[in-house]
């Protein structure tokens, strides 16, 4: 009972794993020509693995943000460490150099988006006059108030530049494909991240 109940978790743990799900979902619709990957979230680099097995050769320019201690230097693309679950400096850092990124992409030229669980603290681009200390303090409050997490992205993504579709604003033009691995309940794609 035992070593079947282990087979059935490694198994459950197998199929969500970030790099063997990006690779088996590339492998089965690939994707053409040179491309952006952002990779965001704990599973970020592994995540940019998966990529990277299928795609390297079209990956032309890369970012992966990812939680402190979880990076890869194996991984050929600058890499961000940022805080989470309470958003750091790196956090604020990881969402300028997305912008820039995201303004020195040529136009037309697509993006892979890799998104898991993390990426509403591990970047972020707030309004002008919030500062960091604020959004730390917004964020430990929502940690601890009980709210679920639909309700704690409704009031992150009011404190936020990028949040709530304000990214997809900045990638008009752009085709973006965007792999997620969801940690909110009933997969609610407009929850994953903010």
């Amino acid at each position: 009972m035992t070593k079947t109940l282990l087979e059935i978790y490694h198994a459950a743990v197998g199929a969500v794993e970030g790099r063997a799900a990006v690779r088996q979902h590339l492998q089965q619709r690939g994707l053409h020509g040179p491309l952006t990957m952002i990779a965001i979230g704990k599973a970020a680099a592994s995540m940019a693995q998966g990529a990277v097995d299928v795609l390297r050769d079209q990956i032309e320019i890369g970012l992966v943000i990812t939680k402190h201690g979880h990076a890869d230097p194996a991984l050929p693309y600058e890499t961000i460490e940022a805080g989470h679950p309470s958003p750091d400096a790196g956090s604020l850092h990881a969402g300028q150099r997305l912008l820039e990124l995201i303004e020195a992409t040529p136009p037309g030229q697509p993006f892979l988006f890799l998104i898991s669980g993390g990426a509403s603290a591990l970047v972020e681009v707030l309004p002008q006059g919030m500062d960091l200390s604020q959004l730390q303090r917004a964020t430990d409050w929502l940690l601890g108030s009980g709210l679920d997490i639909q309700q704690m992205n409704r009031v992150r993504k009011g404190l936020s530049l990028i949040k709530g579709g304000r990214l997809a604003e900045r990638l008009v033009g752009h085709p973006v494909t965007s792999l997620m691995i969801s940690d909110v309940p009933a997969d609610e794609i407009s929850a994953i991240g903010s």
